[in-house]
């Protein structure tokens, strides 16, 4: 019985969702956008007749229609790493980044050097932003701090549905019922079910394991010796759907230090992970309030109008051509419907 009135209460709850007006953040897209824009830099060798390089502008535009036209969300917000990004976590943790070493992101021959290729990826970002202001979609970039902490705070402070679009695996610690995140690599719409299936533990427990093993592209060191089935093997707790927290992992090798030379290692490494839980907890990131400020700003106020002349007139001028197919019709499509949605 107790069971029946559960699933008629989540029926009736489901029944309301559906017949609530949708408002401006009902269901926002969130973007990680240098992640998007440098992927698409890397993978689409694509020129106008100028012999300029355009992939990263146009593979970006496009991937975010992509993702607009099957999500269909009420809000898109496309964030950026601010200047001086990684300051803040640098001054916490001055190896942070560190092995990041100046080299080509492409493997093919469209530009002569490094330099080169840099000046591209700076010049098409540039014209890039005056594209996206010329659409009905956020913009935000907060100084000294990176995109997925922004995306983070975000997440917290928007009650409805989310979706986060970024192949950075870090941002399934932010899966639940009510967010999901889009891998556009994998072609994959991350579900706490998923995210379990591919990676072998719930959402909310994803975050210890990467506590615990650091993260070699941002230069974060993990216990030594302490891989996936290791982990597995001292905390198989991990692979329920309770939430286990940091202190609950600390406590349990404390207490059992003397059964497994990994425990006492971990008890050792205590300080550094504490520093890695700072560096890695998109739920609660660190941010400074002025930036809370700014960021909240955007989520209670709408976005611009489609400035649909403007954005033609600019894809013209840079000879774009067939690089978005029937672009105003794409324009119209995708974009227009946005303008149909106001703050609650």
């Amino acid at each position: 019985m107790m069971k029946n009135n559960v699933l008629k209460q989540m029926l009736e709850n489901i029944k309301q969702s559906q017949d609530a007006p949708l408002h401006l953040n009902s269901k926002v897209l969130l973007v990680d956008s240098m992640n998007t824009f440098l992927r698409s830099f890397a993978m689409i060798n694509h020129m106008n007749p100028a012999g300029a390089h355009i992939g990263g502008l146009t593979g970006y535009l496009k991937s975010i229609g992509f993702a607009i036209r099957h999500i269909k969300p009420t809000r898109v917000i496309l964030v950026f790493d601010g200047t001086g990004s990684t300051t803040n976590k640098k001054n916490l943790y001055p190896e942070y980044k560190a092995n990041r070493k100046i080299t080509r992101i492409t493997n093919w021959d469209g530009f002569d050097d490094k330099e080169d290729e840099s000046a591209s990826i700076e010049n098409q970002i540039l014209r890039l932003i005056h594209y996206l202001r010329c659409l009905p979609v956020d913009l935000l970039s907060i100084d000294k701090v990176e995109a997925d902490d922004v995306i983070g705070h975000l997440v917290k402070k928007l009650d409805d549905e989310v979706y986060i679009m970024s192949a950075d695996q870090d941002f399934l610690q932010l899966v639940t019922e009510k967010v999901t995140v889009y891998s556009p690599i994998k072609k994959k719409f991350y579900t706490p079910n998923l995210v379990k299936e591919d990676y072998g533990l719930y959402p909310q427990n994803y975050l210890n394991q990467k506590i615990l093993m650091g993260d070699n592209s941002d230069n974060i060191a993990g216990v030594k010796g302490l891989g996936p089935k290791k982990l597995f093997k001292l905390f198989p707790e991990l692979d329920l759907p309770e939430i286990i927290t940091f202190s609950d992992i600390m406590n349990k090798c404390k207490e059992k230090r003397s059964e497994h030379g990994l425990y006492e290692d971990i008890c050792n490494f205590e300080r550094q992970l504490l520093t890695n839980k700072q560096l890695m907890d998109l739920t609660d990131p660190e941010i400074p309030e002025d930036s809370i400020l700014e960021i909240d700003e955007v989520i209670n106020n709408a976005p611009s109008k489609l400035d649909k002349q403007a954005f033609l007139t600019m894809y013209n001028e840079d000879s774009l051509g067939n690089a978005i197919p029937n672009v105003e019709f794409w324009l119209n499509e995708i974009f227009n419907y946005l303008q149909a949605f106001k703050i609650k």
